[in-house]
């Protein structure tokens, strides 16, 4: 008696092998002998006599839906069937997820801030993705709008400024993702400035509500032990120059103190104090301005850096 196999076939794989081509897109077998099908793509089922797999005969049905069948969803699903009086499985993963894009630096990095990836001018990078399923079979990007080529190697920006970069992948069954986007910027150091960080009147007294953006900056400062930081308090124009740059070095002594007993070395830590001198809008000394725009040069900055000297190679390098 003849025995018979049942076949697990794919719709472009049915027509790709009657073109004489071997390879088909939404079907995927990795080195485990796992199989992944793309979670919406036709699923059609064939039986073929044993040691003759080229001789297919889709079985037969007088339901409509049994063939093309379609999995439910993306995870695991069992097939079971009898064989010679015995029970065959498989077990095939339905993918309906594309890949996660993301930036891997592999050199220089300063920070990373949500969508923003703050390097040095020497960094490598490479654009990468992750994907839980089949895996990722190809990753695209884009940088400044350029059109999207295919990740083979380490980038770096080269010099200093700012990029745009777009990253999208496409894994082994033919799902692609998201496109992700990122900014990178490319400079020996970072500088942001704060705004909400409060001290009692007159007074070097931080007040509670500094605290949040103060802690932040400690976890950022945890996370990235090779950073120091530059802690620069400013004062707005109003009463005496040298009284307000007394105070902002003391108020910018005091951010030095509350990061310090959080644990923050104070070797990392360098609090510079520039009073009245450095006004960020048009409210000079004697100009009359509402106190909205004075409370914008009451701030301070905090410049993150790497001691060391850095060496920019002279353009970008794809």
């Amino acid at each position: 008696m003849r025995s018979w196999l049942l076949t697990l076939v794919l719709l472009p794989y049915l027509f790709g092998t009657l073109a004489g081509q071997e390879r088909q897109e939404n079907l995927y077998v990795n080195e485990a002998n796992q199989i992944f099908v793309k979670a919406d793509a036709p699923i059609y089922f064939f039986v073929s006599p044993s040691g003759q797999p080229q001789n297919m005969i889709m079985l037969p049905s007088s339901d409509s839906l049994a063939n093309p069948m379609y999995f439910d969803g993306d995870g695991k699903h069992y097939l079971v069937y009898q064989s010679s009086g015995q029970k065959v499985r498989y077990l095939v993963y339905a993918d309906g997820v594309g890949p996660n894009p993301y930036v891997e630096v592999a050199r220089g990095l300063l920070m990373k801030h949500q969508n923003r990836i703050y390097l040095e001018p020497n960094a490598t990078f490479t654009p990468k993705a992750k994907d839980k399923r089949s895996g990722v079979k190809s990753v695209y990007y884009s940088l400044n709008g350029e059109p999207y080529k295919l990740a083979t190697n380490e980038l770096s920006p080269g010099s200093n400024g700012e990029f745009s970069l777009h990253i999208y992948a496409v894994d082994n069954v033919g799902n692609t993702s998201d496109t992700a986007a990122y900014t990178l910027i490319s400079s020996p150091d970072v500088t942001f400035r704060v705004n909400n960080i409060y001290f009692e009147t007159a007074s070097v007294n931080l007040l509670p509500e500094s605290f949040e953006i103060l802690n932040q900056m400690e976890d950022m400062l945890k996370l990235y032990p090779e950073l120091h930081v530059e802690i620069k308090a400013h004062a707005d124009t109003r009463g005496n120059t040298d009284y307000n740059l007394d105070l902002s070095e003391r108020r910018a002594q005091s951010v030095v103190r509350y990061l310090s007993g959080k644990g923050i070395s104070e070797s990392r830590l360098k609090a510079v104090g520039f009073g009245d001198s450095q006004p960020v809008n048009e409210c000079l000394k004697g100009v009359q301005c509402p106190d909205s725009k004075h409370r914008e040069n009451r701030r301070i900055e905090f410049r993150f850096f790497i001691p060391k000297l850095m060496q920019p190679t002279p353009k970008l390098s794809l």
